[in-house]
């Protein structure tokens, strides 16, 4: 009933695409406006919606904004070298599940070993960074660039892998990290893992938007999500079901909603500046 409650008060339509010359086939499925990466979702090639990732950045709080500009500042292209590090081992993934070669640089190697267990322990993958089932070919823009939507809650985004184990549908995202994730705030001697908190808490928020969106687009209800973490020490897998998995979709839906009303208030901040300079 929550989730509806939410949603009656949290619909969205989407932001309208200024017109191109080009044909609609020839548009990015993905693209930045104001910052923001957004993608084109359905048939209308008009209509395209902020990204999770988005959504969840511009959504994190004021504390969580300062230590990212922190990390960056002592760390200069820490978060190129992040994003490397990531495309790697997703590409490692998705090549294993495909049954071709992993070919992973040597020194992302430490960061794939021990990942392999766990993708074997799936029976069969409908989604691996694309459709894998010919009816889902809709999700895949005429550049090749896939996605899933909610129209009913205005965003879009591209989940890691979707597969069953005995029947069991279980949405999957993988992580590359330098420390170990954490599933329960850290008690006041455990303050090193707080960081490894905020990281799972931020990746189960986004499996909620996922599977809420797997579920209008595809027509798939998510039983379990999986969070696989890979660091050059150990690795970790951490499954969401149930009740965790419901808040996580609630907290999703909040962050939906906040995302709208800043964009609602920068809007109207705009507005009245351009009735001052006029």
């Amino acid at each position: 009933m929550l989730l509806l409650i939410l949603n009656s008060n949290n619909a969205r339509l989407g932001i309208t695409v200024a017109p191109h010359v080009l044909s609609a086939s020839a548009l990015p499925t993905r693209f930045e406006r104001s910052g923001i990466r957004h993608y084109r979702a359905g048939d209308d090639p008009n209509r395209a919606y902020a990204s999770v990732t988005a959504i969840l950045g511009a959504t994190s709080s004021a504390a969580s904004k300062k230590a990212l500009a922190n990390w960056a500042e002592r760390n200069p292209g820490g978060r190129e070298a992040a994003a490397a590090r990531g495309s790697a081992v997703h590409l490692a993934c998705e090549n294993y599940i495909r049954g071709l070669p992993t070919q992973i640089p040597d020194e992302y190697r430490p960061y794939w070993d021990g990942l392999a267990k766990y993708l074997d322990q799936y029976d069969t993958f409908l989604w691996s960074e694309r459709p894998l089932r010919p009816e889902w070919l809709h999700c895949v823009g005429e550049d090749g660039i896939s996605r899933i939507w909610s129209h009913m809650h205005g965003y879009a985004g591209c989940p890691d892998l979707v597969g069953l184990r005995n029947g069991v549908a279980i949405l999957c995202d993988f992580k590359t990290s330098v420390g170990p994730y954490a599933r329960y705030f850290p008690k006041t001697e455990e303050a090193g893992t707080f960081g490894g908190w905020q990281k799972y808490m931020k990746c189960a928020i986004q499996l909620g938007a996922y599977s809420i969106a797997l579920e209008e687009t595809l027509g798939i209800t998510i039983d379990a999500a999986q969070i696989l973490v890979s660091t050059p020490e150990t690795d970790q897998s951490f499954l969401i079901h149930g009740d965790e998995l419901l808040r996580h979709r609630i907290k999703w839906l909040q962050r939906v909603r906040q995302f709208y009303e800043l964009k609602a208030a920068e809007a109207e901040a705009e507005a009245e500046a351009a009735l001052i300079a006029a």
